[in-house]
């Protein structure tokens, strides 16, 4: 999964940050891949800035949640800063989980690069998904009901709002280009 990006969307206790944790959290214990979050998740490495995650060629997921207040076009200097990011996700190993209201929330070329595009709804017992492979262009539903079990997948506070993240482009671009940091 190294190098894709999946955005879950859905309004506000749809689920979108429990599945990204849910996957975030197999790999984790799976396959020892580190996860780097602006969330209190135990086993998580909590970052504030962009700079912050190894610049190397180990794969490392992202996990950001309330992507729209960081990947928005308009929160970066220059629109070529920000491709620069997304073209370094793949080379970078990174496996990219962000979470939003709405897909419009985010920058368009975000959204073109999306690999995989998950619609989260909720009722009073279940908690639904409409799972898109964006590139092999398949869909799959799944549906959980909400009880205890399904919750001791995760670990965190569901009501706890995410750390400010920076993207402090100009720091994690300089990291990139000093090749003494790759590993």
């Amino acid at each position: 999964m190294a190098g894709s990006i999946c955005l879950f969307s859905g309004m506000q206790r749809s689920g979108k940050t429990f599945l990204a944790t849910v996957i975030a959290t197999y790999y984790n214990k799976k396959f020892n891949i580190p996860v780097y979050t602006n969330m209190d998740v135990e086993d998580f490495i909590k970052i504030s800035f962009l700079s912050q995650l190894p610049v190397n060629k180990a794969p490392k997921i992202l996990l950001l949640d309330e992507l729209h207040f960081y990947l928005n076009s308009r929160n970066f200097k220059s629109q070529a800063d920000f491709i620069y990011f997304l073209n370094t996700i793949c080379k970078r190993n990174i496996f990219l989980l962000g979470t939003c209201i709405h897909p419009d929330m985010i920058d368009k070329n975000l959204r073109i690069q999306l690999n995989y595009f998950v619609l989260c709804k909720s009722d009073n017992n279940n908690l639904h998904y409409k799972i898109f492979d964006v590139q092999g262009q398949t869909q799959k539903l799944l549906s959980f009901k909400k009880d205890a079990d399904l919750f001791s997948y995760t670990n965190y506070d569901t009501s706890e709002i995410p750390l400010t993240f920076r993207f402090d482009i100009d720091n994690y671009i300089k990291l990139n280009e000093n090749k003494k940091y790759f590993s």
